[in-house]
């Protein structure tokens, strides 16, 4: 009986021994889990509770251009002018295996009128020629050229709009760029929360007159935003420092109307 239960002993302890030790290596094969945290989970899955919410953004894209209506062009080289080279680019004539046509027309009211002078070579005909004697500063025209292209083979044509200006253009005593900073800056107040999908290209005009002064401040296009219209001619009206007045071919000061755009950038 005795050696019975010895034996009953024995096997009790060996099986808890063999339990003990399968336990232990479940344990030692398991890795620990491990929670961590890192600063970017805030701006991955959204701000801080603390963030502040920014309100009165002001709209930095707001585009200052200050010169002339279209590219300019002096008064000089279209009196002058016989052929379309004169004042045509060279690559885009480079790039004309056939000319079409070449045809005048005049910019009102951001619209084209054809003036119906069509000629079919580089050299202008007498008709062209004759209107091109009448056109003064401020004007706008458009050489608009039809031609084979040479690249494409294909029907192809370009317009290059111009404004005629003076031989010397008026200047602001502290640069175009001050003068865009100036506009920026004081315009700030007004632009705050300005929505871009709502804002447009605003024109507004004024002209440089032979003595320096600056006369005709108008409103041609609107921003949408009345407001910031305002406050641009009022900056216009109380502009600090001083204008160097245009000058013709002659050297004699005449009258130049510039055009300042501001909004979004559009034609």
């Amino acid at each position: 009986m005795k050696k019975q239960v010895l034996i009953l002993g024995i096997v009790i302890i060996a099986l808890v021994l063999t339990a003990f030790t399968v336990f232990k290596n479940d344990v030692k094969d398991v890795a620990p889990t491990q929670i961590t945290t890192t600063e970017t989970e805030d701006v991955i899955y959204g701000p801080l509770e603390h963030e502040p919410i920014k309100k009165n953004e002001v709209f930095e894209d707001f585009i200052y251009e200050i010169g002339t209506r279209f590219m300019p062009i002096k008064k000089s080289v279209v009196l002058n002018a016989k052929t379309l080279k004169d004042v045509y680019d060279i690559e885009t004539l480079n790039s004309m295996k056939t000319l079409q046509a070449v045809r005048l027309l005049k910019v009102v009211n951001d619209r084209q009128q054809d003036l119906n002078l069509a000629g079919t070579t580089t050299t202008f005909t007498s008709e062209q020629l004759n209107y091109l004697q009448t056109l003064d500063y401020g004007y706008n025209i458009v050489f608009r050229t039809e031609f084979i292209d040479k690249y494409s083979g294909g029907y192809n044509y370009s317009t290059p709009h111009h404004t005629i200006v003076p031989d010397v253009q008026a200047q602001y005593s502290g640069g175009f760029k001050a003068l865009k900073t100036y506009f920026k800056n004081q315009t700030e107040t007004v632009r705050q929360d300005v929505d871009p999908k709502q804002l447009k290209a605003g024109k507004l005009y004024f002209t440089v007159t032979k003595t320096g002064d600056i006369e005709n401040i108008h409103l041609d296009h609107s921003s949408n935003y009345p407001k910031v219209d305002k406050q641009l001619i009022k900056l216009m009206k109380d502009l600090p420092g001083t204008w160097t007045p245009a000058k013709d071919e002659n050297g004699n000061t005449v009258d130049q109307e510039l055009v300042i755009s501001f909004g979004l950038m559009g034609c």
